[in-house]
């Protein structure tokens, strides 16, 4: 096993990781990954890709290097069904039996998922005291609060599972309201559908929005003291 890889410890330099990452880049791309930036030097992400599922924007690939987490590729063979999924799994429970042998306290342990069927390994691993999570982003991992919200935004609307897919990739991504209703005009199947789940979602971005740029002055005032 590549020693480099956070999977083959348990430590990140001299800091105990607290919250592992693992992404199954083949069923969640790019919008699995929205959250990296929030990431710190205690988290560890691990990304499993495939040849079905092997490319990265620029954008991403930079976000990836710049976040203060461990991070890591797993390439995935292909030809056996489901064969990410099962190399996911393995290397979960390695990871998980690491930190039980070693007594690690406090260590939290996310799939980063659409599949439903990795939901098994959270009841399993609960058994001997691990606390696995299946969510659809890193986002969505570190804000909670966010993901139920918008859960209950659309739920009035009888989305498709593509497009709820494709409307938690635009919050995930704008970064403005202007951009979000750009977003999903192009990635919903109508315009009307766009522009109705637009306002709906308005107040909430906004308010995420402010909220991040608070945090950005409080960092920086930090830091000038």
């Amino acid at each position: 096993m590549d020693t480099k890889s956070p999977l083959a410890g348990i430590k990140n330099g001299k800091k105990l990781i607290k919250r592992y990452f693992l992404v199954d880049y083949e069923n969640v791309q790019a919008h699995g990954l929205a959250g990296l930036s929030q990431l710190k030097s205690t988290d560890a992400v691990t990304v499993y890709f495939s040849k079905n599922a092997d490319t990265m924007s620029f954008e991403l690939h930079m976000e990836l290097n710049a976040c203060r987490a461990r991070t890591d590729f797993q390439k995935v063979c292909t030809g056996v069904k489901n064969a990410l999924d099962f190399q996911l799994s393995s290397q979960l429970g390695y990871i998980i039996n690491q930190n039980l042998v070693a007594n690690s306290k406090g260590v939290k342990y996310y799939i980063v998922s659409g599949d439903n069927g990795f939901s098994c390994l959270c009841s399993f691993w609960e058994k001997f005291g691990a606390e696995v999570e299946l969510v659809r982003s890193i986002d969505s991992a570190l804000n909670p609060k966010r993901g139920g919200e918008l859960a209950a935004l659309l739920s009035d609307f009888g989305l498709s599972e593509r497009d709820e897919t494709a409307v938690a990739e635009c919050v995930a991504e704008a970064s403005s309201s202007s951009e979000l209703h750009n977003l999903l005009q192009k990635r919903l199947s109508t315009p009307a559908l766009a522009t109705e789940i637009y306002h709906a979602l308005k107040p909430a971005v906004s308010i995420r929005n402010r909220e991040e740029a608070s945090d950005g002055r409080e960092g920086s005032q930090q830091k000038r003291r």
